[in-house]
């Protein structure tokens, strides 16, 4: 999708957000990571035993590794925000004390970022403006990030079972090997019927509209030379039904784990002056990494994020006796979430102050 508008000055009302400072949330964070260690980046959270009861351990590890991925995400947003806006800054001469960070979640971003959209607004003012053609970010999920973790999810349940009992037209899953059916997504390998792209050998190397005998990235369909992970057969009543916590936290660790493609710009001013020059040049450096930052790493996945939420709000719930080094990391990875998910719009919001003045928002 190509944006293109026409510039003019814009007003954009501000939001206040009742946060914790950052030395509140510092020590939130060493408290929680006291209690659960395995919400700390280098601890391994999914082959962790957090309570004596099988579900709990199905629940916790797929929610506690999707809070990681969404911290993760959030800390990257922020600091491209940062990147962008602090070199935006500097081309257009806007002193240093200016872009100090500010406190709070995202308020790495929030400083440079701030200061940039109040000097764009002064440009404008001036007469300046500026056309703006965008591509945004393209971002996908693979299915085989989703696939791992929901195996686990249904690891109460015998695939081998499911396999065996289903009529191969019903059976479908990821499969860990050759698929020889449809697929649902990437075909590597031989395509009987049409294949969206080939590789240099003439082999399918993307979606197979007919029978895939190769590798699928995302759900085979009927046969597959190999294992199937997640099977699911269709109208069989003893098949594997997820998890519903442990799918939802899968389902964002996937969307978190994303790959996306930069966006592009092509930014062209009405005036030949220094600082129209000035603002065009440095906005078609840097505003692909803004860009990245509030649609890619931001506003796409805020939806997941909030989903994540739930979880986290349901677990203690439904976990029971589950006991308390279990409980504890349901606080921790709640506590992640909602921190990054504040840090996240933040960062959408104010890399939007800066992109939408030149037109260019998602």
């Amino acid at each position: 999708m190509r944006l293109s508008f026409a510039l003019a000055p814009l007003a954009v009302g501000s939001m206040v957000l009742a946060v914790t400072s950052c030395a509140e949330m510092g020590a939130l964070t060493n408290v929680a990571q006291a209690a659960c260690p395995e919400i700390r980046p280098d601890v391994d959270a999914v082959r962790t035993t957090y309570s004596e009861m099988p579900e709990a351990n199905i629940k916790l590890r797929a929610f506690i590794q999707a809070s990681k991925d969404l911290a993760a995400v959030a800390e990257r947003a922020e600091a491209e925000a940062a990147e962008a806006c602090t070199r935006m800054a500097m081309d257009l001469g806007i002193p240093q004390q200016q872009l100090a960070p500010q406190d709070g979640p995202g308020g790495r971003a929030a400083g440079p970022c701030n200061a940039v959209a109040n000097a764009i607004d002064a440009i404008l003012r001036s007469g300046i403006q500026v056309r703006v053609q965008a591509t945004p970010p393209q971002c996908e999920a693979t299915g085989q990030v989703y696939a791992q973790c929901a195996g686990t999810c249904q690891a109460q349940v015998d695939p081998g079972e499911i396999v065996a009992r289903c009529e191969p037209a019903k059976l479908s899953g990821f499969c860990q090997g050759q698929c020889g059916g449809r697929c649902d997504g990437r075909c590597s390998g031989q395509c009987n019927g049409q294949c969206s792209a080939v590789d240099a050998q003439g082999r399918c190397a993307g979606q197979c509209n007919g029978q895939c005998v190769g590798s699928c990235d995302a759900r085979c369909h009927a046969y597959c030379q190999g294992t199937w992970q997640a099977p699911q057969c269709e109208g069989y009543v003893r098949g594997p039904s997820a998890d519903a916590q442990c799918d939802a936290s899968c389902k964002a660790h996937a969307s978190f784990r994303a790959n996306c493609t930069p966006g592009m710009v092509n930014v062209q001013a009405n005036a030949n002056v220094e600082m129209a020059a000035r603002l065009v040049n440095t906005l078609q450096k840097n505003l692909p990494l803004l860009l990245h930052a509030q649609i890619g790493l931001g506003k796409r996945v805020l939806a997941d994020a909030e989903m994540l939420a739930r979880v986290g709000a349901d677990l203690p719930n439904v976990l029971g006796q589950a006991g308390a080094h279990a409980i504890a990391c349901v606080g921790a990875g709640a506590n992640a979430s909602a921190n990054a998910t504040a840090s996240l719009r933040v960062t959408v919001n104010v890399s939007a102050s800066v992109s939408g003045r030149v037109g260019a928002g998602g």
